[in-house]
């Protein structure tokens, strides 16, 4: 549906009153009209305000709806930013939402918005992170692929030593893209760091490694947006809002390697919650395979982002990954699905936690994470984090490299030795 039919139908007073759930197809994602606002006055300079456009949105935005959004930093204040397409030539408005109430709180003007405003990525500067781990680099010493420690350890206290258990990311250095985006060096890269994850994470115990990711499709918006502030937007591109996966966190491409006992243990932190010993399943809680609305991908090069690409292009071109060890079959799958509510589930008994529903992502099954929240845990978290990474610094110190610069490629008497 053109941003024309979709003004058409908001004009006439049908998008404001649809029914709950009711939906149109815009593109690859099926988004609530009844959020849709008309767009600005052409031509246009100044930032408008709510008062200014009576067309506004009858009711704020929802927690799914503005997961689905970029957010934006000013150097003062954080919104959620909203493209709305021009419908003719040219590069659109921006739309500012409020993160807390998700009402609108404004309107830029195309280029204007680039110029101000800059997408927020806590993993621009990993090496600097409390949690970082190492990083690896080309052969020129261009870093690739940083390594830092997820800051809330899903299991603190768990086993027969009480130890807490590492949940390594990893990191592209150079793009906020998803993986479909990589490099051949960048994948090269993320291939060694997967492998000298899985063999720290054997030193530990025996455990295992899963490899899981929420990543989006690029912002194509805010790029044609800096085009525009440039003088340099050929055209309108396409006339649908880029949405961002509402299961990324981060809004930065990472990849998430779980720690997979080996065996059952028990999960003393959940044991307390619920008044009765929770076992964690550990490695067993996962199989390599899934549901119908999961596509399989090759794992080598160049075929793995094309196939990640091709995989997405359905979902609007973000996706969810899940790999089980090293070698395993690579999975991807819409983000809002029945196979990524299982690969939570599975995480959750794989930990001893739980798999609930989420409002935020309109009911879909998500993993209930412990909180940071209470200060004895905080600080129980960043005595991990101190250990872990202590830990990791002594397992690469003993295969003979240097944390802070990781071969690309392993020679293959490190390989053989992981």
């Amino acid at each position: 549906m053109t941003a024309a039919e979709v003004w058409s139908r908001v004009s006439t007073g049908l998008a404001t009153h649809l029914q709950p759930g009711g939906t149109a197809a815009l593109g690859c994602w099926a988004r609530p009209l009844s959020r849709l606002v008309r767009p600005p006055s052409a031509g246009r300079a100044e930032h408008g305000s709510v008062a200014d456009y009576p067309e506004r949105w009858r009711s704020p935005f929802t927690q799914v709806e503005m997961r689905e959004m970029w957010t934006y930093s000013d150097g003062v204040r954080t919104v959620k930013g909203y493209w709305w397409p021009s419908g003719a030539v040219g590069a659109g408005s921006w739309v500012l939402v409020d993160q807390g109430t998700g009402n609108v709180r404004g309107v830029v003007p195309a280029g204007e918005f680039s110029r101000r405003f800059r997408p927020v990525d806590v993993f621009a500067d990993v090496p600097a992170l409390p949690a970082y781990l190492g990083t690896v680099t080309a052969p020129d010493g261009t870093a690739l692929v940083d390594l830092v420690l997820d800051r809330n350890p899903f299991m603190l206290a768990n086993g027969p030593r009480r130890a807490a258990r590492p949940h390594a990311l990893l990191v592209p250095r150079s793009h906020r893209d998803g993986w479909s985006s990589a490099t051949a060096s960048e994948l090269a890269a993320c291939q060694t760091t997967m492998t000298l994850v899985a063999g720290w994470y054997r030193s530990l115990d025996g455990g295992h490694v899963v490899f899981c990711a929420n990543d989006s499709a690029p912002n194509l918006d805010y790029l044609r947006d800096v085009e525009a502030a440039g003088g340099t937007l050929a055209g309108s591109g396409t006339d649908v809002a880029i949405t961002r996966n509402p299961r990324q966190d981060v809004q930065h491409a990472h990849l998430h390697a779980f720690y997979a006992e080996h065996g059952e243990t028990v999960n003393h932190e959940s044991s307390v919650l619920q008044g009765h010993p929770i076992v964690a399943e550990g490695h067993r809680a996962f199989s390599a395979v899934l549901g119908s609305d999961a596509v399989g991908v090759e794992r080598d090069g160049t075929r793995l982002t094309v196939g990640i690409r091709v995989a997405a292009q359905p979902w609007g071109g973000n996706y969810c990954s899940y790999q089980l060890g090293v070698d395993g079959p690579m999975w991807v799958m819409p983000a809002l699905g029945p196979s990524q509510d299982e690969v939570n589930r599975r995480l959750a008994r794989a930990d001893g936690l739980q798999a609930a529903p989420d409002p935020e992502l309109g009911g879909a099954i998500n993993l209930v994470r412990p909180s940071l929240a209470d200060t004895g845990r905080l600080h129980a978290a960043q005595r991990a984090t101190a250990d872990q990474r202590a830990s990791f610094e002594t397992f690469v110190a003993q295969h003979g490299l240097n944390a802070q610069s990781l071969p690309a490629r392993l020679a293959p008497v490190i390989s053989r030795a992981l």
